[in-house]
């Protein structure tokens, strides 16, 4: 029987990659930091620095990390979509700290969610490809 294909994005605030996996064999398929896209600015990553100071006079008073944070999220679906669309996987995994998986959830297309096989709140973005298979669940051959 075929190993199931799992597309796997791990996401964080400095970025994301997709992977693919069969089996426990997963490889980076591709990757690109916050910095890459000009409509987000990257330096949210670095700290979340809220822009009024917490101070509010009719403006907007959330941090700039909420602010951010949805604008990567859509680049990172718009790739998990693109990818997905090959027809390479059977599955999709995403993985990313509460916050940014919250983003990635609001983000991804109604068409994509039922694609979605699991979810895991912790952020997996700095692994490295051949030990990742270690910090994931075993997911059903299916």
């Amino acid at each position: 029987m075929k190993p199931v294909a799992t597309l796997f994005c791990l996401a964080d605030e400095a970025g994301f990659r997709l992977l693919l996996g069969r089996g426990r064999e997963i490889e980076e398929i591709q990757s690109a930091s916050a910095d890459a896209f000009e409509d987000v600015d990257y330096e949210f990553a670095k700290g979340g620095r809220n822009r009024s100071g917490g101070v509010s006079f009719g403006h907007d008073t959330r941090s700039e990390a909420e602010i951010e944070r949805p604008r990567l999220a859509r680049h990172v679906v718009r790739a998990l979509q693109d990818e997905w669309a090959k027809g390479k996987a059977d599955r999709i995994v995403l993985a990313a700290g509460p916050k940014m998986l919250g983003a990635l959830r609001d983000a991804l297309p109604a068409a994509l969610a039922p694609h979605v096989a699991a979810e895991l709140a912790k952020d997996l973005s700095d692994i490295p490809a051949r030990d990742l298979a270690g910090h994931l669940p075993d997911l059903p051959n299916v």
